[in-house]
């Protein structure tokens, strides 16, 4: 049986040059964080933002106890 040899070189993906293009202290938390949020939204959709017309805060109610 042939034994599989890991590479040194391991495969960045588009999170990865993203994030570290974005944050200056590459490793950190705040960076891990940001690549596992940019792997679940997908690269493309990462950073884009929110639109601002979706006008949740603007329906807020006010409570009276």
């Amino acid at each position: 049986m042939a034994k599989q040899v890991e590479t040194s070189v391991s495969k960045k993906d588009a999170c990865y040059s993203k994030v570290k293009a974005r944050y200056k202290v590459f490793p950190s938390a705040y960076a891990s964080g940001a690549i596992a949020k940019c792997r679940k939204v997908g690269a493309d959709n990462w950073g884009t933002g929110s639109s601002k017309s979706s006008g949740k805060k603007a329906a807020k109610k006010s409570r009276t106890f």
